[in-house]
Formats: structure tokens, C-alpha cells, sequence
């Protein structure tokens, strides 16, 4: 897909999606398994400035082919204390203590279980 109908298909979503989402960078399908970890470069990422961003984030680790079997991930969620919308780009692990590990690695306050839709604090 271009940029910049990808830029424009997660703004969609993230509208319609106002508490948050994570969807697979590759098709754009909700990710409903797995450990979200948001990559420290796309900390506070907000605003289609922000969302540019991630998209360019995204594709430079898409074209290094080194994922290591973990799918990468547009997030977003909406912070009620500054009242912006933000947006990450997302690794999903499937264990735990290595999205943890990444967590920390990455700088990050929290990771997301998306099985069970609760926020894992650090």
C-alpha cells in the first residue's frame, strides 16, 4: 500500500476507535493476541505529524527484515490527562517475559496484553 493511503486508512481507524487500537502493519487487521510494545522511537507521536512518523518507523523495520517472527503493529491510544491521541509502532510478542524485557529495553511505562485487554505496568 502507499504511505499515504496507509497514513490515511489508520487515521479511519484510530477515529473510529477513539479508546485505542493495534492493527497489523502488514493488512491493517486488528491484532487480538500477543504482548504490544511500543518502540521508544515513536514516543510521543501524535497528530498526522506523528502518525507520518510511525508509518516511516514501520517501514524502515519492515524493509530490515529483522522482526524475528514478532509482527509489527500501528497502536494508538488516547491520553485522557493531555487529551491527545497517540500513535506508536508496535511489536507484538507472544511471550511475555521477552515483551516485558522489551518493554524496559524500550523505555516504556507499560505493554499491552491484547488477549485479555489489560495494560501490564513496568
Amino acid at each position: 500500500m502507499k504511505k499515504n493511503l496507509v497514513i490515511a486508512s489508520v487515521a479511519a481507524i484510530a477515529a473510529l476507535n477513539p479508546e485505542g487500537f493495534t492493527v497489523n502493519a502488514a493488512n491493517l487487521q486488528p491484532v487480538t493476541s500477543g504482548f504490544a510494545v511500543a518502540l521508544k522511537r515513536t514516543q510521543n507521536s501524535f497528530g498526522v505529524e506523528g502518525l507520518a512518523k510511525v508509518a516511516n518507523v514501520i517501514d524502515e523495520h519492515q524493509a530490515s527484515g529483522n522482526l524475528n517472527g514478532r509482527a509489527l503493529a500501528f497502536g494508538g491510544w488516547y491520553d485522557s490527562e493531555s487529551g491527545l491521541f497517540y500513535y506508536d509502532a508496535t511489536l507484538i510478542y507472544q511471550d511475555r517475559e521477552k515483551a516485558i524485557e522489551a518493554g524496559r529495553a524500550n523505555e516504556q511505562i507499560a505493554i499491552f496484553d491484547l488477549a485479555n485487554l489489560v495494560e501490564i505496568r513496568l
